[in-house]
């Protein structure tokens, strides 16, 4: 059961805004890019002014951004046992947040220079999991965190054979050290309220469980 906004929770009726959208297309600017640290991301400083919902324009902002190329991920699925294949590994960023780093996700990596999506997650897919996929269905693309990041997520469903899981995976240059896990599907929908998972992986599983 959902639960009831408390009254003194209520939105205050002037932050409510009833006016038809403007005809209009919007415009933004970038008037200065500074990088200030290039690393496995790129952080860039912009300064940025942009049009406003009233018919004005800001004065120019400061936005810091996380820049680096676009991300693929992949819901690994074997229809006949309907079950779910996910990987567990360390992430740092699960750990400086407090909860455990051993994350249970979905297979998901960088799209390198010259491959398409479609090409990067069929590499994904065998580096993380040892599986090859046999059909690979697109779900949608998503920004990330558009509030801090450029990052696109292309994500995916693919089709593969649970039964051919076996061993542990990930590239040693990248110091990754990845067990993937065989889950049914009820147990892997589960997931959803039992644990903090990555966005994509949740949004995977809430598509799956549709």
């Amino acid at each position: 059961m959902a639960a009831r906004v408390p009254r003194d929770m209520a939105i205050p009726a002037r932050f409510i805004h009833n006016d038809a959208m403007a005809d209009k297309r919007l415009k933004a600017n970038i008037l200065e890019t500074r990088t200030e640290y290039a690393g496995f991301f790129e952080l860039r400083r912009l300064t940025v002014e942009h049009d406003r919902f009233d018919g004005g324009t800001t004065g120019p902002l400061v936005r810091e951004v996380l820049h680096r190329s676009d991300v693929v991920a992949a819901l690994l699925h074997d229809p006949t046992a309907d079950k779910v294949v996910l990987v567990e590994q360390y992430r740092a960023g699960a750990h400086v947040a407090g909860l455990s780093p051993w994350l249970v996700d979905i297979v998901a990596g960088r799209i390198e220079t010259g491959q398409t999506p479609l090409q990067a997650i069929t590499r994904e897919i065998t580096e993380e999991s040892g599986l090859i996929p046999v059909s690979i269905k697109p779900i949608g693309t998503y920004l990330t965190a558009p509030h801090l990041s450029s990052e696109q997520v292309h994500l995916y469903c693919a089709t593969v054979d649970a039964t051919a899981v076996a061993g542990y995976h990930g590239l040693a240059r990248e110091g990754e050290d990845i067990r993937p896990l065989v889950l049914e599907r009820t147990e892997a929908l589960g997931l959803l309220k039992s644990r903090p998972l990555s966005l994509w992986a949740g949004l995977a599983l809430g598509w799956l469980g549709r």
